[in-house]
C-alpha cells in the first residue's frame, strides 16, 4: 500500500486528523469522519488501475450498507439523483453481481483528495435523499422488496454474462428496464416488474412499463427487441384483477409484451432460454 501511503497523508493534511483506513486487498478503504443521517461513517474506497486513481463507494450505495434505499423507480428521486450524479460529476459501473459502484477518477496523484470530498458529499446527499419519503412508506417498501426479491431470482436462473440489471437502452439515459437479457448480440429480451401497495399504485406501474416498452421499440436498440415481459407481483396488496384488468389487458395488447406471475415465475426459463 505505499503507492497510497503519500496519497493518504495528502488526504489528512487537507482535511484533518480524524480520517482513518484500512487495507482490502488492492484498495485502501478511506473511513472520513462524516456520517449519513442514518447514522453511518462514510467510506470511500481508493484503488490504482490502468495508470488511473479511481475513488467508488465500493457498492455500498446499491448494497445498502448506509441503511438506505437506491431505487431509482419514484421520478422525483430520480430527478435529484441526476442533479447530484452531475453535480458531483460521478459515473456509474456495474460489478459482477450487477451491483452499482460509483466513482470519479484521475491520472493525477494530488487531485484524490478533491475526488475523496466529492464522493463523500455525494454519498451523504444520496443517502439522505433517500430518507425522504417520496411515497407513502407502505408502497415504497412494497416496491423495493419486489424489486430484490425479483432481481435475485433473475440472478440465480440467468447467467451474469447475458443479462444486465437496470440497464439503460439510450445514452441519455431516460429509458431504464428492470433487466435485459441478451440471447445473441442481435437479441435482447426486456423485463419489468410491476407492483403496488394498492390498486391506484398498481396501476400507475402497468402504465409506466407500457410507456417504457413503447419507448424501447423506438430505441437505437428497438431492432434488436424480440421479447418484452411484464413480470407481475400477484402477491401484492395491490394486486386486485377485478381493478386492474383493463390496464393489464391494454399494456399486452398495446406492446405486445407477454406477462408472467410472480407465483409462476419459472416460466421465465421457457421464455428465455
Amino acid at each position: 500500500m505505499m503507492v497510497f501511503e503519500e496519497i493518504y497523508n495528502d488526504i489528512k493534511n487537507a482535511f484533518g486528523q480524524l480520517w482513518t483506513f484500512k487495507e482490502r486487498g488492492k484498495s485502501l478503504e478511506i473511513i472520513t469522519p462524516y456520517t449519513t443521517t442514518t447514522q453511518k461513517f462514510i467510506s470511500v474506497f481508493l484503488s490504482y488501475k490502468d495508470d488511473e486513481y479511481i475513488v467508488s463507494d465500493g457498492g455500498w450505495i446499491d448494497s445498502g450498507f448506509y441503511e438506505n434505499a437506491y431505487n431509482l423507480e419514484d421520478d422525483v428521486y430520480r430527478k435529484i439523483a441526476h442533479h447530484y450524479f452531475n453535480a458531483f460529476g460521478i459515473k456509474e459501473i456495474k460489478g459482477p453481481s450487477q451491483k452499482a459502484y460509483f466513482y470519479k477518477k484521475t491520472i493525477t496523484p494530488i487531485a484524490v483528495p478533491s475526488l475523496v470530498f466529492d464522493l463523500s458529499n455525494f454519498i451523504a446527499a444520496m443517502v439522505s435523499m433517500s430518507e425522504i419519503e417520496f411515497v407513502e412508506p407502505e408502497e415504497r417498501e412494497t416496491k423495493e422488496q419486489f424489486r430484490r426479491s425479483a432481481n435475485e431470482y433473475l440472478q440465480a436462473v440467468f447467467p451474469k454474462e447475458k443479462m444486465e440489471l437496470g440497464a439503460y437502452l439510450d445514452d441519455k439515459k431516460q429509458i431504464r428496464m428492470h433487466a435485459v437479457v441478451k440471447q445473441s448480440s442481435s437479441k435482447l429480451i426486456l423485463i419489468n416488474y410491476i407492483t403496488g401497495s394498492n390498486p391506484y399504485f398498481f396501476n400507475n406501474s402497468i402504465t409506466k412499463t407500457n410507456f417504457l416498452f413503447e419507448l424501447a421499440e423506438k430505441s437505437v436498440v428497438g431492432r434488436f427487441v424480440k421479447k418484452k415481459i411484464s413480470l407481475i407481483d400477484n402477491t401484492a396488496a395491490g394486486y386486485v384483477p377485478t381493478r386492474i384488468a383493463t390496464f393489464i389487458n391494454h399494456l399486452l395488447e398495446n406492446t405486445g409484451s407477454e406477462k408472467i406471475d410472480w407465483s409462476e415465475r419459472e416460466k421465465l426459463n421457457e421464455l428465455i432460454t
